[in-house]
């Protein structure tokens, strides 16, 4: 059996690598801050845990009670994909709320970082495949006014990752984690972005005009890309990894 961890599970990019997962051989840890029902009614190898990773200081509890439900006795292979993000705020950053820039750095670094770290550590003794892939984002390199929050957070968790796979190359039992840049996705994050005000966000035209022209893939189509990856055995411990192909894009303007 192999066993997977996934957060932001309730929509969007989450819930399309969840629903390619569902197989007999799979069991899956979903995790959200709100429980999605349809996902729970496609497979019967799923436990759903609701909870809001803003509470970082719960979050070893929450692992140890998913990494001790495993069976070692025939456990394949355990990974663990940190999906869940938040775009907001969207503003140039002396006009952000003190409450939001803690959510955006919180949910988008610590709570992955966290993750990552327990993980590792629950785990240690398990001698199985074992994987952790950080969905990141092309925002850490393409930067765009109105996002410098979202950008360093990803910009961040590339960093984190890099160097974990320093250290997990020196390990007896070594955890591969790589780091995936998927692109520009049809989600909610992306109709955040085209929907602020250009006096806050100069950016938000292009990201209506990238949505007008078919420019974005589908979660589905991206779900299925990601996995690949997550299976993919001649990949670098560390690695980032760019799926999208923005020459699509280059030079794009309002």
């Amino acid at each position: 059996m192999n066993y997977f961890i996934i957060t932001g599970t309730s929509r969007g990019l989450g819930q399309a690598i969840a629903e390619q997962l569902i197989s007999p051989e799979h069991y899956l840890f979903c995790i959200s801050r709100e429980k999605n029902n349809e996902l729970l009614g496609k497979g019967k190898n799923i436990e759903y845990f609701e909870f809001d990773l803003n509470n970082v200081e719960h979050i070893e509890e929450l692992m140890t009670t998913i990494i001790s439900s495993i069976d070692t006795s025939s456990v394949k292979g355990i990974f663990l994909v940190n999906n869940a993000a938040v775009i907001a705020p969207v503003a140039f950053v002396d006009s952000c709320d003190v409450k939001d820039i803690t959510t955006n750095i919180t949910v988008n670094l610590l709570a992955p970082i966290t993750l990552t770290s327990c993980f590792i550590r629950l785990t240690d003794e398990i001698d199985v495949n074992k994987r952790i892939l950080n969905i990141s984002s092309s925002s850490a390199k393409h930067l765009h006014p109105g996002m410098s929050l979202y950008s360093a957070t990803k910009a961040g968790l590339d960093v984190f990752t890099q160097c974990v796979g320093l250290e997990q190359n020196t390990s007896a039992a070594p955890v591969k984690i790589v780091s995936i840049w998927p692109g520009m996705i049809d989600t909610t994050l992306q109709e955040e972005a085209r929907s602020q005000s250009k006096a806050s966000f100069p950016s938000a035209e292009i990201f209506s005009m990238v949505k007008e022209r078919g420019m974005l893939t589908t979660p589905e189509e991206t779900a299925a890309q990601i996995i690949d990856y997550l299976f993919k055995e001649d990949i670098e411990n560390g690695e980032i990894i760019d799926i999208y192909d923005y020459s699509k894009i280059n030079g794009l303007q309002p």
